[in-house]
């Protein structure tokens, strides 16, 4: 006779949190998008609203899950990947400066002293497209590919992830920002 059999469990793998971290960058870019629609119809420009996000991105997006993606992820799928696992890496390189560039770009908007001209409320508008079509391409391709190629690195090699995840997110939890993103979201979502 056997006993209950304990739950398994299953450890949570550091692409689950890196999927976690997704999903929040795709609602506040989602605000932004509202953000965006809004002023490009000529409303006034929210600064206030538009500094948080961006500084969830430059915080958040740029300076923690990124750098968890270049500086953890994608050598240790370099090494253990294939040619093509290799093109997609190159390919996000590409992505990854080009985001980091429209962020910087729309971080000249979110201070005006006055609010925008129509030229302005244009270029930011398309800026926060441009931003939103890089950041999808990432994680699509990321999502697809390059997290399930992850599972094909050595354990022993992404025995470390975790503590360089944390040593990243130290003083930045992605995470932390859930709540004034969703604070955005209630205003936004209309």
């Amino acid at each position: 006779m056997t006993g209950p059999t304990a739950p398994r469990l299953r450890m949570q793998r550091a692409t689950d949190s890196l999927r976690t971290e997704h999903t929040l960058a795709a609602r506040a870019l989602a605000v932004l998008t509202a953000i965006a629609r809004h002023v490009r119809n000529g409303d006034s420009f929210p600064t206030q609203d538009v500094a948080v996000v961006l500084r969830f991105l430059r915080e958040s997006l740029l300076a923690v899950h990124m750098r968890k993606d270049t500086d953890v992820v994608w050598p240790a799928l370099a090494m253990h990947g294939d040619e093509s696992t290799a093109a997609r890496i190159g390919e996000l390189f590409r992505l990854h400066a080009d985001v980091t560039d429209l962020v910087h770009s729309l971080m000249l908007f979110w201070e005006p002293v006055d609010d925008l001209s129509a030229p302005e409320r244009l270029g930011f508008a398309d800026t926060v497209d441009a931003l939103v079509a890089s950041v999808r391409r990432m994680q699509k391709i990321e999502e697809g590919a390059l997290f399930p190629a992850c599972d094909h690195v050595p354990a022993d090699d992404r025995l470390d992830w975790p503590r360089r995840f944390a040593e990243l997110e130290a003083d930045r939890a992605p995470l932390a920002w859930s709540e004034r993103i969703a604070t955005l979201e209630r205003v936004w979502s209309r």
